[in-house]
């Protein structure tokens, strides 16, 4: 059998002997592929009251970390900002893509995560819950709130990180009309 007739499964279609119609494929988000892996590091000093860095080497990014702290203490994020910032960045992405799709016109969709630190019973803290505030303008939830609505529904569904936090916590979309 020649290399050109070894078949690939590229041009195979499910059977219609249901007379369903063909499915379609459900588009990727561009950039993201099956078995992709990312990366990340983090070098620490001190113990627990120290600092470090977390580096992203797919992005170039590297940016301060730290530990339990204060409000007026600046020294970088901690875990739990980290988890808030990976499902803030997640979602609003996540949400730009369908309100584009669905045509609504909100060309800088706005969103505020926030999480509720509680006693773990098994030692130490927990995060419990996370809201995502959406922050729609209120002329447009006005005139397209079921379409709006939709695009959170699809972004609460389809966002990779909010996947994760959801299997350890509950994660729910709150509209706030600004």
């Amino acid at each position: 059998m020649a290399d050109g007739s070894i078949p690939t499964g590229k041009d195979a279609q499910e059977s219609q002997a249901d007379g369903a119609a063909p499915a379609r494929p459900r588009e990727k988000p561009a950039g993201l592929h099956a078995g992709q892996e990312f990366t990340a590091s983090a070098v620490w000093s001190g113990d627990g009251a120290g600092a470090g860095h977390v580096q992203l080497p797919d992005a170039a990014v590297t940016f301060p970390i730290a530990g339990s702290r204060g409000p007026e203490d600046p020294a970088g994020a901690n875990p739990e900002e980290l988890l808030l910032g990976a499902l803030a960045a997640c979602f609003v992405n996540t949400w730009a893509i369908f309100l584009k799709k669905l045509q609504v016109g909100y060309a800088e969709p706005a969103i505020r995560v926030s999480a509720r630190l509680e006693d773990d019973p098994g030692g130490g803290f927990r995060v419990t819950d996370a809201v995502i505030h959406a922050q729609v303008p209120a002329s447009l939830y006005e005139t397209d709130r079921a379409k709006v609505d939709k695009t959170l529904a699809l972004s609460e569904k389809y966002c990779i990180v909010s996947k994760v936090a959801r299997a350890a916590m509950p994660v729910k979309v709150e509209v706030q009309t600004v």
